[in-house]
């Protein structure tokens, strides 16, 4: 059997602790194997270099109480920018002091507006940020994510691997391995999005990797189709021809790179911690079935005839041995808008297939909220078809720990 975990509230450090072991004492008699979540990096580390983890600490030892495992997010991504969010949490307030000075350091469009979800690929190595002391200049944002996570690990290592079993590693916006192509507060389903690649530092390095700057006016709105655009459309897309190949490869690349880096640094931190490591990918599932996949490709995602970015991805996870975990598992094609050509099933199988392929670990998890017996079903069919193309299914988390999901009607429904 795949163990069951539920994402607990985001705002679950301020959950009453007697709510919170009600809630708990229910999720484990229900069979539930453990809980997920975040760690957000702005309530842990409010100044620079000074970690405070005591907001949580109650919530662990409640889980070991109980007896459910814990997966762990290091969470260094804004809260709010989508869809189901809840709750609201910035980044911290010291890089919000570096951003206003400095705005490259966050992902840029090419409209010039700045997204805050979470500090630009581009400032990976950059010495911008403080350290110890508020000292300028101090710190990388990898220096940041590392120093977290090896805080998380000394903080927690009685815990660690029998209470806390999992590190989902922060990749980018709501902790996903992609741009913030599709932010809630610019865009609406089914969007394609815009591009994130403008900020100084990212458009730099894409100008060395492409000979030229990347180019614009990709499309004129967030809500855009593919055939809105002369870049996407089908036929005679620019995205189809050399130069804009080229273009989506380069883009791809540097978020691969992004990846790469912050999958060696997790499995540095945690070396021999027995935890297991997962890396999430956003199910973009709207305008699959366009040949230019251009939702996809905003967000990074480049899929072609000759290359695909799940399969580089799952390549990854294999070499870092690190979970590959996917949402939107409860996504049905039919219940999806004709005119979004969407197939969140075709990308379920697609991602799923290229696991198991690479030989690493696949879970899955819920895109959004649901309390229906429709919806179990198809995860319940989902996981069962991920299995028998092989695919290694570690574990399936749902979205979210609340009083519906306890009620009696519903626990009847959930527990079946």
């Amino acid at each position: 059997p795949v163990p069951v975990y539920v994402m607990c509230q985001l705002n679950v450090a301020e959950v009453p602790r007697a709510v919170l072991r009600r809630q708990f004492t229910k999720l484990r008699n229900a069979g539930v194997h453990g809980v997920m979540m975040d760690f957000w990096w702005s309530i842990v580390e409010k100044k620079p270099s000074v970690y405070d983890w005591s907001m949580y600490d109650h919530v662990v030892e409640l889980a070991k109480e109980v007896g459910l495992r814990v997966q762990a997010v290091m969470s260094f991504h804004v809260c709010g920018e989508c869809d189901g969010d809840g709750a609201f949490v910035p980044l911290p307030d010291f890089v919000q002091h570096i951003a206003k000075g400095n705005k490259d350091v966050l992902f840029r469009d090419e409209f010039g507006a700045t997204s805050m979800e979470c500090l630009s690929f581009g400032v990976d190595h950059e010495q911008l940020f403080p350290g110890a002391n508020g000292a300028p200049g101090a710190r990388s944002a990898m220096d940041m994510y590392g120093d977290f996570m090896r805080s998380f690990r000394a903080h927690y290592q009685r815990y660690i691997p029998s209470t806390i079993v999992e590190i989902q590693v922060g990749l980018g916006p709501s902790g996903e391995l992609r741009y913030p192509s599709y932010s809630l507060s610019k865009w609406s389903f089914p969007g394609i999005g815009a591009l994130q690649c403008y900020d100084m530092y990212l458009e730099d390095e894409l100008r060395t990797a492409l000979g030229a700057p990347p180019p614009r006016n990709i499309v004129r709105s967030y809500n855009d189709s593919p055939d809105d655009t002369l870049f996407f459309k089908t036929p005679g897309g620019v995205h189809a021809g050399e130069d804009g190949r080229k273009f989506l490869r380069a883009y791809f690349d540097r978020m691969h790179r992004h990846g790469d880096e912050m999958l060696a640094l997790a499995n540095a931190v945690f070396s021999g911690s027995g935890l297991v490591l997962s890396a999430k990918v956003a199910g973009i599932h709207w305008y699959r079935l366009h040949d230019s996949r251009a939702a996809e490709a905003a967000a990074g995602y480049y899929c072609s005839e000759s290359f695909n970015a799940y399969e580089k991805i799952a390549e990854l996870c294999a070499k870092h041995n690190v979970v590959f975990l996917f949402t939107c598992l409860e996504k049905k094609d039919s219940g999806e808008p004709s005119a979004a050509q969407a197939s969140p099933e075709a990308l379920v199988e697609e991602t799923s297939t290229f696991a198991h392929r690479a030989g690493c670990g696949y879970g899955g998890e819920n895109a959004l909220e649901f309390k229906d017996l429709e919806s179990y079903q198809m995860i319940l069919d989902q996981v069962n078809r991920c299995q028998l193309r092989g695919a290694d299914f570690r574990s399936m988390t749902l979205l979210r720990l609340d009083e519906n999901l306890l009620s009696s009607a519903h626990l009847a429904l959930f527990t079946r």
